[in-house]
């Protein structure tokens, strides 16, 4: 389970699944290694909030007319999209995943 530090402004039911997966996975080889990526991917999200931009642009046609954009942290990428001038952060996922398909199916 992730250790819980406050309360995350991205909190959704699948940020957090995704986030205690990442965790959970990373813990069974390396316990302080999960808690680094942790921190390595809150702080990425929380550069966000004063750069919104920073991230690319998902131009897969099928998903094109969502604007979702893409932050790379390595390995995973988080997938947003910004309503009303706020950073709404949808999924966090390996890079190895089909995340057109994860993001169809859970806008």
């Amino acid at each position: 389970m992730i250790p819980r530090n406050g309360a995350s402004p991205y909190a959704n039911n699948h940020i957090n699944d995704d986030l205690n997966d990442i965790f959970e996975y990373i813990l069974l080889d390396n316990p302080s290694a999960a808690a680094s990526m942790l921190d390595k991917i809150m702080s990425s999200l929380r550069q966000l909030e004063g750069f919104p931009n920073s991230g690319v642009k998902v131009n897969e046609s099928s998903i094109k007319n969502y604007h979702f954009r893409m932050l790379i942290i390595e390995p995973y990428a988080a997938f947003y999209r910004i309503i009303e001038n706020k950073v709404h952060v949808y999924r966090i996922l390996h890079g190895s995943r089909d995340y057109i398909n994860v993001l169809k199916n859970n806008k």
